[in-house]
């Protein structure tokens, strides 16, 4: 019985070919652990996720509560009269404080009302000097040293974030005049001020 004995290629039997091939493998095998330990979702973070919060109605002290619990401001636009504060926390710690008129149910899908949400972002500040800087995108200074940014196709929607923070606050408004004069008043500010 003959055995026939494979020769390899002049290629494959150089040592730095067959490492290089080794520390591929191992790249292409940590790529997949790694993918497999974050959970191969579509968020960002390293951290878990938030104890959701659906829409209920929430008084200034609850929502107080809550800053506190989470370690860090949520802001608002402070306390007005004849309305329902519906506070809403996503499993994306992204928090929401809607401005309801009484009789309105909370929850409700419509987009008729001011809102504010506190959202962590890591160096909020330089995410949205960097976003005023793209086309499309407009800016002002807002009081207190915070950047205030819009896209100019929907300018109902300001982002705004203070220096050394790692907190991007929105303000939303059906009329951009509207919002725009929410953010330039001040009034937009930690629960609590």
């Amino acid at each position: 019985m003959s055995v026939n004995q494979r020769t390899l290629s002049p290629w494959a039997r150089r040592p730095d070919v067959r490492i290089g091939a080794v520390i591929a493998v191992a790249a292409l095998v940590a790529l997949v652990v790694w993918l497999l330990v974050r959970g191969g979702g579509s968020g960002s973070s390293d951290q878990p996720a938030a104890e959701p919060i659906a829409p209920e109605s929430a008084s200034p002290a609850q929502i107080r509560d809550l800053s506190v619990e989470i370690g860090r401001p949520i802001y608002w636009l402070g306390p007005e009269q004849d309305r329902v504060y519906e506070l809403q926390r996503t499993a994306q710690d992204r928090i929401y404080v809607r401005y309801l008129p009484s009789g309105v149910s909370v929850g409700t899908r419509s987009a008729a009302y001011p809102l504010v949400g506190t959202y962590p972002v890591p160096g909020a500040y330089d995410v949205l000097k960097s976003l005023a800087k793209t086309s499309g995108e407009s800016s002002f200074a807002a009081p207190r040293g915070a950047i205030a940014v819009f896209s100019d196709s929907r300018p109902t929607n300001i982002y705004l974030a203070y220096p050394g923070s790692d907190v991007q606050i929105e303000v939303y408004d059906p009329s951009p005049a509207q919002a725009r004069s929410l953010v330039a008043s001040g009034r937009v500010v930690p629960v609590g001020s």
